[in-house]
């Protein structure tokens, strides 16, 4: 019975989500991709461009 409740137990914690400031997220990406911080900036534009150009064409395929 005890290897059952060993079991179900959860190794590791549940991961969470965190909200960061533009700063820390520039710094998390040049440092992940090994670029400067005006690189990551600029993706990080390119993302925020790319996921309001998505949310604009889901708008567009309600309304249709």
């Amino acid at each position: 019975m005890m290897e059952a409740e060993d079991q179900t137990k959860n190794p590791y914690p549940s991961p969470t989500v965190k909200k960061l400031t533009p700063e820390q997220a520039k710094k998390l990406v040049a440092d992940r991709n090994n670029c400067s911080e005006e690189e990551a900036a600029d993706f990080l534009n390119a993302l925020r461009k790319q996921q309001q150009n998505n949310a604009t064409d889901q708008k567009r395929k309600r309304s249709t």
